[in-house]
């Protein structure tokens, strides 16, 4: 029997090192151009160990037989890490049903032992030297696997363990004190003999990877609560440590949020830039610059970082196959892939980022590049479903409408009136349907407050909303009506927008939601309303200029200047009207009025701008539009 044991140990050790082998000469940036190394030799290798595994321990646990059981579970484990098909939980048990046979050999109870008290009475019993390499494996495999469930507490003690009588407070490879990072630089594995069985990777290679998770996994944690110097102190301890250029540019990126939360942007800036030095591509690093960027007010800066992070999106598929292929089988990604780390991180799509950027491009006035990004915006949803979800900082996307009303925005802005035309028709189409005759809101019947006064009841709000996205889709194709010379056709739709913005009624039947002096609280979706009419009124006035019919034209002022009186474009053009019709005393009086005002006196660059579409507040995009009133008079009456 022992004879037979002895074969078999012999002929399982030869195919334990052929395939780790193979293996460590053919590492895993071989990449087959069909498909990735891990649907290929990775899996083969992991079916190979299992199945190696389950025929060593077939047979009864021996000492002799221990040192090659052991490496080969590591073996299995390492590519069970890899190529995850079984949960920690069943890693786990695996490990302690080989710490439960390295007992059975030495005659050692080991029944109803917890994995602390299984490892402690291992180590207890004294480690032969033949056993030293294996067992160190093992306890790294088994930190590691604690580490990605969080149980700190049980990897410092096996880690206390494993350094025995060497001095575990030698110094850190950073400024970071902290105990577990110091028992990890102290902790010496034994390093694998000629003699030995083979190994995939060695114990010292996965006591580097745990000690740079470790130190990740705890400065992402230091920044949660909001302690920031400890964070950046663990992160810089990791980025010394052993990791991918993927894992390192998530670091220099995390230390770039911990500087800025220090009030140190300069110096964040940097360490965004250190990111994308490791790995150009990485996305999360690009739009925390581009926010960084915006936050300094480095207009410029911010708009190249959101084109690069498009770009980055675009190939990053490719860049992220590359990036595996330079990561070794068990590496520091597999550990700090946790879920709080994916949300902060988070995932987008390119039409995510287009819409960003278009949309900053139009906040920056520069219509032109504006209006070139919402129309790649429009083809993409045209390719492909809508994902919704941004980055770590930023709103989502808008509603459908919305986007659509900016991108006709911006086209008007640069006289691309067609085009602005049919962008309009297709918000008028989503909306039709949808479209109540009659909408009374009720502001006492919120169903919550919130920072902005009152929150409607969803099914309120959301017809609300399609009133108001249709009244904007009538009133932008009035502008560009107006614009290529169609005054009837700017007339008729802006009547449309008012006759939409009738429909909607505000009523207080509550008790609730009204301010201090009684008066109902309305919602942000009101002053929309308010801003709205008031520019419908404004371009149907134009227009009836254009036509000669200034009575008309002098009416709809009046009326925009009662539903907003600070507008200066409806105060220009009420005088002008005023002393086209020869009323001269009345124009002076009211010129006097208006030169009172300062406010009023300012550039009409300085009107809030375009078209309002809907937020929870009026949206910054509406400022400085040049292009709303075709014909604004340029002076004043005498």
């Amino acid at each position: 029997m022992a004879a037979a044991s002895g074969g078999c140990l012999s002929l399982w050790r030869e195919e334990n090192d052929g395939l780790a082998g193979r293996w460590r000469r053919s590492p895993p940036r071989r990449v087959e151009k069909a498909a990735g190394w891990e649907k290929q030799s990775a899996p083969q290798c992991q079916r190979a160990f299992r199945h190696l595994l389950q025929k060593i321990q077939g047979l009864p646990a021996v000492p002799p037989a221990l040192p090659l059981e052991l490496t080969i579970l590591c073996n299995s484990l390492q590519f069970d890490l890899a190529l995850p098909s079984d949960s920690n939980e069943k890693l786990l048990a695996r490990i302690d049903y080989g710490l439960s046979r390295v007992l059975e050999a030495r005659a050692v109870p080991g029944q109803g032992l917890s994995s602390e008290d299984r490892w402690r009475k291992v180590l207890q019993q004294g480690t032969p030297e033949e056993l030293q390499g294996p067992l160190h494996q093992l306890a790294a495999l088994q930190c590691l696997l604690w580490l990605a469930e969080n149980h700190l507490g049980a990897v410092e003690g096996l880690c206390r363990q494993l350094c025995g009588a060497k001095d575990p407070g030698q110094p850190l490879r950073s400024s970071c004190e902290n105990e577990l990072l110091s028992l990890l630089q102290g902790w010496r594995p034994a390093d694998a003999g000629e003699s030995d069985p083979l190994v995939v990777q060695s114990a010292r290679d996965l006591r580097d990877v745990l000690w740079t998770s470790a130190a990740f996994l705890q400065g992402f944690q230091e920044l949660g609560a909001g302690h920031h110097a400890a964070a950046l102190a663990f992160l810089q301890a990791a980025a010394t440590g052993l990791c991918s250029k993927r894992v390192l540019a998530q670091i220099f990126t995390l230390m770039g949020c911990c500087n800025l939360k220090m009030r140190k942007p300069q110096t964040a800036i940097q360490c965004l830039k250190q990111a994308l030095q490791v790995d150009p591509s990485f996305v999360p690093a690009l739009y925390q610059a581009a926010l960084l960027y915006r936050h300094l007010g480095l207009v410029g800066a911010e708009l190249e970082a959101l084109a690069l992070l498009c770009q980055a999106l675009d190939g990053s598929t490719q860049t992220a196959a590359a990036s595996l292929n330079q990561t070794p089988l068990v590496g520091v990604e597999l550990f700090v892939c946790t879920p709080q780390l994916r949300a902060f991180f988070g995932q987008t799509s390119p039409s995510e980022v287009k819409y960003l950027l278009a949309r900053r491009c139009l906040q920056a006035g520069r219509a032109k590049e504006a209006a070139e990004h919402y129309l790649d915006l429009l083809a993409l949803w045209q390719e492909g479903p809508l994902h919704q979800g941004f980055l770590h900082g930023e709103l989502a996307l808008p509603g459908v409408p919305e986007v659509f009303l900016e991108a006709a925005s911006a086209l008007e802005e640069v006289a691309r009136h067609q085009d602005a035309i049919a962008v309009c028709e297709e918000v008028v189409g989503r909306t039709s349907r949808l479209i109540p005759k009659r909408l009374q809101v009720d502001l006492g019947s919120s169903t919550q407050e919130d920072g902005w006064g009152t929150s409607l009841a969803q099914p309120e709000r959301e017809s609300l909303h399609c009133v108001l996205w249709r009244a904007a889709a009538y009133l932008l194709q009035g502008c560009a009506r107006a614009r290529l010379g169609e005054a009837k056709e700017a007339i008729s739709l802006s009547s449309r927008c008012l006759q939409d913005l009738l429909r909607i009624q505000f009523v207080n039947t509550g008790s609730r939601g009204t301010e201090e002096d009684g008066a109902p609280l309305a919602p942000p979706e009101a002053e929309v309303l308010r801003q709205t009419r008031q520019l419908a009124l404004t371009v149907r006035g134009v227009a009836f200029l254009e036509l000669g019919r200034e009575k008309e034209a002098l009416m709809d002022f009046q009326h925009s200047l009662h539903f907003c009186p600070e507008s200066p474009a409806a105060h220009w053009y009420l005088l002008h009207t005023l002393w086209k019709l020869d009323r001269r005393q009345e124009a002076r009086a009211h010129w006097h009025r208006f030169r009172a005002n300062p406010g009023l006196m300012e550039e009409e660059a300085e009107r809030r701008r375009g078209m309002p579409i809907i937020d929870l507040a009026i949206p910054d995009w509406l400022q400085r539009a040049p292009w709303l009133f075709p014909a604004t008079p340029n002076r004043c009456p005498g």
